[in-house]
């Protein structure tokens, strides 16, 4: 009986234990590190998931352009490597709105279609600015394209310091139907690899600049560099 009751307690405390274990952080593993883009994939067991995440840092002119390229579905796609159309499906406010989304895949591979959710939002602290992407069912599937059983993820904007921001792109994916190993290695490496370094030529385009957005709040730092830009170009002295 001693016996029995010893391994029962031991048993308790086992699965006590494992309920109390915090969840294991994803492993990211770097694929590329050039050009100021780094890119990771995630480690997943479940090999139709694929997660890529890009991170690089550029300068930025305007912290209000960068809601302005966003609004800019034909320059989000512009940028966006492998992505041939965005389409406004409904916009509900800045902060919520449905866009449907085309790719374009190399050869033999089918391209790709999803109805995606965009949310939007600023973390007050540290005047990060998130864009959350979801799919959302419901529209009719496409002809000529396979429609992604799964995609989410985000953009995260992260101002570093006045004119530099840290931008980040995640995403989760399982993109359908039959892609070759090779083709699923490309789209991991090279979209957020060519797409932040397009992101980076184009954030300080004229167009975008100087458009007050109104939904979302500059970093005072920014402020202040803009206020003394002002200033000394006011008294003739040139910005510094």
């Amino acid at each position: 009986m001693k016996i029995i009751l010893t391994l029962i307690m031991m048993l308790a405390l086992t699965m006590v234990s494992h309920a109390d274990a915090p969840e294991q952080e994803p492993v990211w593993i770097l694929v590329t590190d050039r050009d100021g883009v780094k890119v990771y994939r995630q480690k997943e067991s479940d090999t139709r998931l694929k997660t890529f995440r890009g991170i690089a840092r550029m300068p930025v002119d305007d912290f209000k352009a960068i809601g302005v390229l966003m609004d800019d579905y034909d320059a989000v796609a512009d940028f966006m490597h492998m992505v041939s159309e965005i389409r406004d499906v409904k916009r509900y406010s800045h902060y919520k709105r449905d866009v449907y989304i085309t790719t374009r895949l190399p050869w033999p591979v089918s391209d790709r279609d999803a109805p995606l959710r965009v949310s939007f939002y600023q973390e007050p602290d540290s005047y990060d600015l998130v864009m959350p992407i979801a799919l959302n069912p419901g529209m009719p599937e496409q002809k000529g394209y396979v429609r992604m059983p799964q995609m989410e993820g985000y953009y995260r904007f992260s101002p570093v310091a006045p004119g530099e921001v840290e931008v980040t792109i995640e995403v989760i994916l399982d993109p359908g139907g039959a892609v070759p190993a090779w083709i699923a290695n490309i789209i991991l490496r090279d979209i957020p690899y060519f797409s932040l370094k397009r992101l980076r030529r184009v954030i300080n385009q004229p167009r975008f600049q100087g458009v007050d957005t109104g939904y979302y709040q500059v970093p005072e730092s920014w402020k202040k560099g803009d206020d003394a830009s002002v200033a000394n170009a006011s008294a003739g002295n040139p910005a510094p």
